[in-house]
């Protein structure tokens, strides 16, 4: 069985649902910004789109949260089992 993650395409939409299984390993180093980065997509539950595949095939999404009197922007790779597929109406 195939990676999901490897059938993304650009323009798809995704939902952050949950942390990514890989993170619960003893050995898995996770930086405090990804961390909370994921906790952020997690609790604000608004899909997002992917923007681009690069030349290894991972698909990127960006988003931005609205922090104080600015904006935060980001931009991940999506090449985990933290995603659900959003549906197209």
């Amino acid at each position: 069985m195939g990676e999901p993650w490897r059938d993304l395409r650009v323009g798809d939409r995704i939902r952050v649902v949950r942390f990514p299984s890989d993170w619960e390993r003893p050995d898995y180093h996770v930086p405090p910004c990804t961390r909370r980065l994921y906790r952020l997509l997690i609790e604000r539950g608004r899909p997002v789109r992917v923007y681009e595949v690069d030349e290894d095939g991972l698909p990127w999404v960006r988003c931005r949260f609205r922090l104080g009197d600015g904006w935060e922007h980001h931009f991940l790779a999506v090449n985990d089992d933290s995603w659900v597929r959003v549906s197209k109406l």
